[in-house]
């Protein structure tokens, strides 16, 4: 009902619709979230339905983007997908980049679970937003969907040294090798 002003997208109409949007979207889940980029991408503009990285919020993604119609002018997408371009993210004053965060991991074959240690430069165990950039930073690296999914567990850690430790980078295709000898 919205497309056309969704995609004109002025700054005056941004309050309205995005709250219209959004409660519309807490009738199904108050966990989801959504966001629509300014940029357009191939005279498109994405919309996009995240679980808030919260598992059981999944099906809930997964069937209203199944649900949706087909739009001239939008591409639905579902969960906040992987972002090669984008080297960081903030929460309230905590800026985590893709060089702030390293890591280590067990995974069990038999039970196929794959166990995450973080290790944070500048990380604080009591300050909560320590947790969602450093989610945040997950969501670009390996997207909410895997995260979501092939992520057993996670520890967070202070960083001190590098020593054997893996770069966050190096992450997405570590989960791509388990994946394959599965």
């Amino acid at each position: 009902d919205h497309e056309k002003k969704l995609y004109n997208l002025r700054e005056d109409d941004i309050e309205k619709i995005y709250g219209d949007l959004y409660r519309l979207i807490n009738k199904v889940n108050n966990q989801l979230t959504f966001s629509t980029p300014v940029a357009l991408i191939n005279g498109k503009r994405e919309f996009t339905i995240k679980a808030s990285s919260i598992g059981k919020n999944f099906p809930d993604v997964i069937r209203l983007v199944d649900a949706a119609p087909t739009m001239e002018k939008f591409t639905i997408i579902a969960f906040e997908q992987r972002n090669d371009g984008e080297d960081g993210t903030t929460v309230n004053d905590i800026m985590l980049t893709r060089d702030d965060v390293f890591f280590n991991y067990t995974y069990d074959q038999e039970y196929t679970a794959f166990y995450l240690k973080l290790y944070i430069k500048g990380f604080e165990e009591e300050n909560d937003d320590y947790y969602q950039v450093t989610f945040d930073l997950l969501e670009l690296v390996i997207g909410e969907y895997v995260l979501g999914t092939e992520i057993t567990e996670i520890e967070f850690n202070k960083f001190y040294t590098a020593d054997d430790l893996l770069p966050i980078n190096d992450l997405a295709k570590i989960l791509a090798t388990i994946k394959l000898g599965k």
